[in-house]
């Protein structure tokens, strides 16, 4: 049985960061999660990710954020307008090159982050107080050797 111990800051912050960047965005196809906003507005759990990573990475671009959360170029289009509509975020145009948008929350995406921001990092401390932080970093060494061999091995695949 694993000795259980407090969670320190840094961990919990990893473990949230996590969570938001990479397993909770595969989990939301697992279950559908719908949020009401003042005003009958609903959003959906991708939408509440884009507005965590937008929180995390301020004047992130639209393509790092298609990247990160392997999402093709129109459909987060539709996603950013969507949230733009509801006054969670804002484009900026960058000074430099008039042709990259800059991603930014307004107020009220502000204060969605910081609800599922602290939502999430609860979650991360349950979590830590199961698996200890040396655990977590096992298992996470453990899925990039699994997903770096999976991409070496379906890369190199001739049909």
């Amino acid at each position: 049985m694993l000795k259980k111990v407090q969670p320190t800051n840094s961990d919990i912050n990893h473990i949230t960061e996590l969570l938001i960047h990479g397993h909770l965005t595969d989990l939301y196809s697992l279950k559908k999660v719908n949020v009401a906003l003042p005003g009958a507005k609903k959003l959906n759990f991708r939408d509440i990710l884009i507005v965590l990573q937008i929180g995390l990475e301020p004047e992130i671009t639209s393509s790092k954020l298609s990247e990160l959360f392997r999402i093709s170029t129109p459909l987060l289009s539709t996603r950013i307008s969507s949230l733009m509509r509801l006054d969670l975020i804002k484009q900026v145009e960058d000074p430099d090159d008039r042709r990259i948008h800059k991603l930014l929350l307004r107020s009220a995406g502000t204060t969605l982050f910081n609800e599922w921001y602290q939502h999430i990092k609860n979650f991360a401390v349950d979590i830590l107080n199961d698996f200890p932080r040396a655990s977590i970093d096992e298992m996470e060494h453990i899925i990039d050797f699994i997903v770096k061999h999976a991409v070496t091995g379906l890369g190199n695949h001739k049909a």
